[in-house]
């Protein structure tokens, strides 16, 4: 599974900041400009619900291989102790 990398988002983070000083400084005030500002910030919103997402997944990865590990290990256990009840009948 591919993830977001943070550098991508950063770097398109800092364009729309400076998009932002140089619409201060032209007191521009066009309608897409608002639009991109809005779409910057739900862009922000999302990528604020990846980051928890991941947390989540990458929480539950984990507990899924210790689960899995200690199953693993207690089958293990079972099966020697198994194999050892029918070599001595």
């Amino acid at each position: 599974m591919q993830g977001i990398e943070p550098k991508i988002h950063s770097n398109l983070t800092k364009r729309m900041e400076y998009y932002r000083f140089l619409l201060k400084k032209t007191d521009d005030s066009n309608i897409h400009s608002c639009d991109a500002i809005a779409k910057a910030s739900e862009l922000c919103e999302l990528y604020e619900d990846y980051l928890d997402n991941k947390k989540k997944l990458e929480k539950s990865i984990k507990s899924y291989r210790e689960y899995h590990t200690n199953l693993r290990k207690l089958l293990t256990l079972k099966i020697r102790d198994l194999r050892k009840k029918t070599k001595q009948h």
